[in-house]
């Protein structure tokens, strides 16, 4: 468990300074917080059992589906 907590501390380090170096390459906030939700959304996916992601999926492409569709009416 310790080991565990010790891993996710040094990664929380890394994706500080991560920040911090891009910000001070002059990236804008706007481009960070977007490689932010990106990388949010990649771990609650990375996180998701084999039947939620499945479900996840289905979903997704109802959702492409009714865009689709959309358009085409328009």
């Amino acid at each position: 468990m310790i080991d565990a907590w010790n891993d996710i501390a040094r990664a929380e380090e890394r994706y500080r300074e991560t920040l911090r170096a891009a910000i001070a390459d002059g990236v804008p906030q706007v481009k960070i917080a977007a490689a932010i939700d990106r990388t949010r959304e990649m771990l609650r996916r990375d996180a998701m059992t084999d039947e939620q992601r499945e479900a996840f999926k289905r979903a997704e492409a109802e959702r492409l589906r009714n865009r689709r569709a959309n358009r085409t009416r328009n």
